[in-house]
């Protein structure tokens, strides 16, 4: 019987530094060997038994809490469970250094600093006509995030709230949009007082 590597997730080999806490006592550091969305590999000098549960702090990728899975030669191996939302935006972060050669410019491309307030409402009018009562995830002044019951088509015009834009991609709850750009250029009128 041949034994076979089957691996739920591809990994993908990164080298991080990576600080790790073992049982919420004990902290190390160490090295990222390889990685992929539901488990990694450490090279550390760490002292770990199957079971422990361990945090990662990864520089320049992301905080992941797990269990070790497995011990290595010269570290050992982590297992852990991520939501869907997580998953997805960890599996994105993984393809972008996997294809580092095809990713220009693909990475966090925003102009304008995010803000994130108390969650409010707004409706947007969808080029049919047709109202699409949305919650504002985070906005700037070039765009907004959306969590919307639906997703207009991408490139399609709609107006959130009293400003027109575009919608440029689709998320795990909704959409994107960017201002127009005429808008934003747009001198305020002036009004009597």
């Amino acid at each position: 019987m041949v034994k076979t590597d089957a691996r739920r997730y591809r990994r993908i080999s990164l080298n991080l530094p990576t600080q790790i806490t073992v049982n919420t006592v004990d902290e190390y550091d160490g090295r990222l060997l390889n990685i992929s969305p539901g488990d990694l590999a450490v090279v550390s000098d760490a002292t770990v038994v199957p079971g422990d549960a361990v945090v990662l702090r990864i520089k320049g990728l992301d905080v992941l809490e797990g269990t070790v899975a497995r011990l290595l030669p010269d570290g050992f191996a982590v297992s852990f469970l991520l939501s869907k939302r997580r998953r997805a935006q960890l599996t994105e972060q993984l393809m972008l250094r996997a294809n580092e050669q095809y990713n220009e410019g693909l990475g966090d491309r925003r102009n304008a600093v995010r803000h994130r307030g108390a969650p409010s409402r707004t409706v947007c009018r969808l080029a049919d006509g047709a109202s699409l009562y949305v919650k504002i995830i985070d906005s700037s002044v070039d765009g907004v995030a959306v969590d919307a019951p639906r997703r207009p088509a991408i490139g399609s015009t709609i107006h959130v709230g009293r400003r027109r834009g575009v919608v440029i991609r689709h998320t795990p709850r909704g959409f994107v949009v960017v201002y127009d750009a005429d808008e934003q250029t747009a001198k305020p009128a002036l009004r009597a007082v």
